[in-house]
């Protein structure tokens, strides 16, 4: 079966391209497969189905359009596309398309959210709670979600619609992992040393603020503490002056870009690991999926689908609420003083790991739900072309206001067939007895 793959690639700074590039040699052992890197000049080459992997951010602008112009497999890295949205339509001064997309996927209180978000009055929260992925959505013929938090939603909004939960695969670039004394020889870092390290691009969501102090006031009982960001650093976030303010100086490191390798190595440089992340806009990360394939535990927030993916004891999770410092000091602090009990959940998370996130075990995953989807190709088509309308036209907008009404009704589990209903008053086309 031949399959178009629609996604950045490396060096695109979107994690999504890793994830794409790692996945490409076993998903090739089952399937015949096009790689659309770049918005095509020209029309795609004619594929079984094409597999988009969408996003939140920028450099899957591209992919949504595609996605949203010719039906095929949505892969929702995120399950908002909010801020996906936001840059497309506000930040290029097309306010009005942002409204528009706003009432449409979320009616009237849609409107309201949007005007706000639109003036920048929404903060972090607001965004996270309005997902805009309705498009994506009802003009996909199948759904995937890396999480079950994703999926579940995916089902509801899409009854009857094929949708997968696909765990996000695990890709280790040194495996079997260098043992913790191997990769701090390699990396410079003392033998001796507590070291908690955040993995990732640093940004406002991933609560650095408060692992900083968390870190600077556990050094009085632990003075080998150190923190470090494994990765580079969003050019906004006041990192240095929290870490001067906390007082943890140089037992705080942030490492710019790493090689995948060398990422690899300070995860399992690692005594604890945290992937801390709120809001959240329905992903995982794939940084969270190595540390525990390695066999580091890890702290998640609470309440989001890192913390809900993963059984009992395998990751900690952290309350964002008003005592997330204290709860993330005392969980924190109690890895630190018991080696038995780290050793045991990072054996716990290694094994559940290997055991669930394989890459070949996914790619085959995928490949055979791609198979079923292929065999429902025409009818799944034919019930998202029965709701759809050019955009512009009359008919289009009395679609888009009916389709959101009836979504406030609670009716967004029925086939509308809204252009046969529709096209006469908009006078699209006549009824074939008159």
């Amino acid at each position: 079966m031949k399959i178009n793959i629609w996604s950045p690639l490396p060096p695109s700074p979107s994690g999504i391209a890793d994830y794409v590039a790692e996945s490409l040699p076993a998903l090739g052992r089952h399937l015949e497969l096009h790689v659309v890197a770049e918005a095509p000049e020209e029309v795609a080459p004619a594929a079984d189905l094409d597999l988009y992997h969408l996003g939140n951010s920028p450099p899957h602008a591209w992919v949504y359009r595609a996605a949203c112009a010719r039906p095929g497999v949505a892969v929702l890295h995120d399950w908002s596309l909010h801020h996906l949205v936001l840059r497309e339509t506000v930040e290029r001064g097309e306010v009005s398309a942002y409204l528009r997309e706003m009432r449409r996927a979320h009616g009237e209180t849609g409107s309201f959210v949007g005007r706000q978000v639109a003036r920048a009055l929404g903060g972090d929260l607001l965004p996270s709670l309005f997902p805009l992925n309705d498009r994506v959505l009802e003009g996909s013929l199948a759904v995937v979600g890396l999480t079950e938090y994703v999926r579940a939603r995916a089902a509801r909004r899409l009854p009857g619609r094929p949708v997968l939960h696909l765990p996000h695969h695990l890709f280790l670039p040194l495996d079997p992992p260098p043992s913790r004394e191997e990769a701090r020889r390699a990396l410079g870092v003392p033998q001796d040393a507590l070291v908690v390290t955040a993995p990732g691009l640093a940004t406002s969501s991933k609560r650095l603020e408060l692992a900083v102090r968390a870190a600077a006031r556990l050094r009085a009982a632990h003075p080998a503490l150190r923190l470090v960001v494994a990765g580079g650093a969003d050019p906004s976030l006041p990192l240095a002056a929290w870490v001067r303010e906390a007082g943890l100086g140089e037992a705080f490191t942030l490492t710019g870009r790493l090689s995948l390798e060398d990422f690899e190595r300070h995860l399992c440089a690692a005594d604890v690991v945290l992937s801390l992340r709120f809001p959240t806009h329905g992903e995982i990360s794939g940084a969270l999926v190595r540390a525990l394939g390695v066999g580091r535990p890890a702290l998640v927030t609470a309440g989001t689908p890192a913390a809900e993916e993963f059984p009992e004891g395998i990751v900690a999770p952290i309350d964002p609420g008003p005592r997330e410092e204290e709860e993330l000091l005392a969980v924190l602090g109690r890895l630190l003083e018991d080696a038995g009990l780290r050793e045991d959940m990072g054996r716990l998370a290694r094994a559940h790991v290997r055991d669930h996130h394989g890459l070949d075990q996914t790619a085959r995953r995928l490949a055979a739900f791609l198979e079923e989807v292929a065999a429902r190709k025409e009818p799944l088509r034919a019930e998202i072309l029965a709701d759809r309308a050019g955009e512009g036209g009359l008919l289009g907008f009395l679609m888009e206001e009916v389709l959101w009404g009836a979504r406030d009704l609670g009716l967004s589990r029925v086939a509308l067939g809204l252009k046969d209903v529709l096209g006469e008053l908009a006078g699209a086309h006549p009824r074939a007895h008159e």
